[in-house]
């Protein structure tokens, strides 16, 4: 129950075209969406890897990077699908994993900003 209350939270958050941006690993290819706005996902692709060793490359990169891992939502484990929230002590990203073959992991990345916080009324 824990779990699935991040990732509503995650998911209640907006996804933002802000200035944070991140070196993808060595072995990913970037997916050729012409529709992709940067509203939602900024980058989208797969890596010629397995779920578990993607997670891993991405991790590493993502660290040397000054990034922190923050929470690790495993939301679907007969799948194969994750979310991850991590930060650079200004930004906020959220990843996606999600296997597609048994040696093909798609991800997809983005940038996270808050929504403004209503007024409650008495």
């Amino acid at each position: 129950m824990k779990f699935l209350s991040v990732f509503l939270c995650a998911f209640s958050l907006a996804f933002a075209a802000a200035a944070a941006d991140i070196r993808l690993p060595a072995d990913s290819q970037l997916s050729a969406d012409e529709n992709a706005d940067g509203k939602t996902w900024r980058q989208c692709g797969t890596m010629s890897l397995s779920y578990i060793a993607a997670k891993r490359n991405f991790d590493l990169s993502l660290r040397k990077q000054g990034w922190m891992k923050l929470k690790t939502v495993e939301y679907d484990r007969v799948h194969w699908k994750s979310l991850e929230m991590w930060w650079n002590g200004k930004d906020r990203i959220l990843v996606q994993y999600w296997r597609e073959d048994v040696s093909l992991t798609g991800f997809a990345w983005g940038v996270l900003k808050e929504e403004p916080k209503k007024e409650k009324k008495p």
